[in-house]
C-alpha cells in the first residue's frame, strides 16, 4: 500500500495525533455539513446522489477511524501493559468488527459490492498462509484483508506503507496486532525487507500474511511512467516485460522473496480482483458513484510444496503469476 512518496510522521506526531484525532473528526464532520446540505439538494437533479454518497463515504470513514482509536484505548485502559491472554485476539476483533461496518456501509452507501468468482482454497488449516495480492481501485486492500478474515477466519498481517501511520486508528491497532509499516522505494534498502521478514519469522500455523507485490495501486499513469523509467535506466527487457502486463505493474519480488525462503512450511494464496480497477482517481470514483460493477475477486492457491524457494526461481514463478492475474482482470475488468 503506498501513498506516493510520503514519509511517516515522527513520533511525537505520531502521539500527538492519536490524542486530538477526534476532535479533528469533530471540526471534519462540522465543516463537511454544508457540503453534505449541497449534495442533498443536488441529488434531486442527479439521482446518483454522488456528491451526497462521495461525502457521507468521507465522514463515515473518519468515524470509523475514530472507532477504531477509542476501541484500542479502552483496551488499554483495561490492561495497560498488554499482558492479558486474550490481548491480541480483543484486538483483532475490534478490527473485524469495523471491517465489518466498513464493508457493509460501503456496500450501502456507494455500491462497494465484494463478491467471490469461485470458491477459495486456503491450503492446510494447519499451515501459514502467504497471500500476494493485485493491488488497484478504491478500498481495495480493505476488501482483501476482510474477505480473507470472514472467509478464511485468518485475519491478516499486512505489509503497508509506512506513510499510513498519518492515520492514527490504523497506525496504532495495526502496530499493536504486529503488522509491518515499510519505508517508500526512496528510504533505505533493506529496511523495507526486514520488516516483511520480521512478520513472516513470526507467523503461526493458523496465520496469514497479506503483500501486495507491486508496491502501489496500479493506474494507466503508474504503468507509462514506470515503462519509462525502465527504459531511461536501460532495463530494456523489464521494459518490455512490463509492456505486457497491460491490467498490473510488475510484481516487486525481494518480499516474496524474503517471505517465501523465511517459510518455506507456508501455503500461497494470489488474488486477483477486477470490477473496479479503472477507478484510477478521484474524479473516476466520484463519477462511478454508486458503482455497477462488483469488485470480483479470484484466487489461486498453491500448497508448500508447489512453491519454489529459491531466490530466482521464486522471480520467475511470482512474474509467470502476476501475468496470470493480468489475463484474468483482461476479462473481467
Amino acid at each position: 500500500m503506498a501513498m506516493g512518496g510520503l514519509g511517516p510522521p515522527p513520533l511525537i506526531v505520531r502521539r500527538a495525533l492519536r490524542l486530538v484525532w477526534p476532535v479533528l473528526a469533530a471540526i471534519t464532520t462540522l465543516a463537511c455539513l454544508p457540503l453534505l446540505v449541497v449534495g442533498a439538494i443536488w441529488s434531486l437533479a442527479d439521482r446518483r446522489a454522488r456528491l451526497f454518497r462521495a461525502t457521507g463515504l468521507v465522514l463515515l470513514g473518519v468515524w470509523l477511524d475514530v472507532q477504531l482509536l477509542v476501541g484500542c484505548w479502552r483496551l488499554w485502559l483495561a490492561d495497560p501493559r498488554g499482558q492479558s491472554p486474550t490481548w491480541r485476539r480483543d484486538h483483532e476483533e475490534l478490527l473485524v468488527r469495523v471491517l465489518d461496518t466498513a464493508m457493509r456501509l460501503g456496500r450501502k452507501w456507494v455500491g462497494l459490492d465484494v463478491r467471490l468468482d469461485t470458491v477459495m482454497d486456503f491450503g492446510d488449516p494447519q499451515r501459514p498462509l502467504i497471500a500476494f495480492a493485485r493491488h488497484a481501485g478504491p478500498a481495495d486492500s480493505l476488501a482483501v484483508a476482510w474477505l480473507l478474515s470472514r472467509t478464511a477466519g485468518r485475519l491478516p498481517r499486512i505489509v503497508l506503507a509506512d506513510a499510513l501511520r498519518w492515520d492514527p486508528g490504523i497506525d496504532l491497532i495495526l502496530t499493536r496486532l504486529g503488522s509491518a509499516f515499510v519505508p517508500s522505494a526512496s528510504g533505505a534498502g533493506d529496511d523495507r525487507i526486514s520488516g516483511v521478514r520480521r512478520l513472516a519469522d513470526t507467523l503461526d500455523p493458523r496465520d496469514a500474511l497479506l503483500i501486495f507485490p507491486e508496491g502501489e495501486n496500479w493506474t494507466p499513469a503508474r504503468r507509462r511512467r514506470l515503462i519509462d523509467r525502465l527504459r531511461q535506466a536501460g532495463h530494456h527487457a523489464r521494459a518490455r516485460q512490463a509492456e505486457l502486463l497491460r491490467n498490473v505493474l510488475p510484481p516487486k519480488t525481494k518480499g516474496a522473496i524474503a517471505t517465501l525462503t523465511a517459510r518455506p512450511d507456508a501455503d500461497v494464496m494470489i488474488v486477483a480482483h477486477a470490477g473496479l480497477g479503472e477507478l484510477a482517481g478521484p474524479r473516476a470514483i466520484f463519477d462511478a458513484i454508486p458503482f455497477q460493477q462488483p469488485f470480483l475477486v479470484h484466487t489461486w492457491t498453491y500448497l508448500a510444496d508447489q512453491v519454489p524457494r529459491d531466490p530466482a526461481a521464486i522471480e520467475a514463478w511470482l512474474t509467470a503469476r502476476w501475468s496470470e492475474i493480468d489475463a484474468w482482470v483482461e476479462g473481467h475488468e
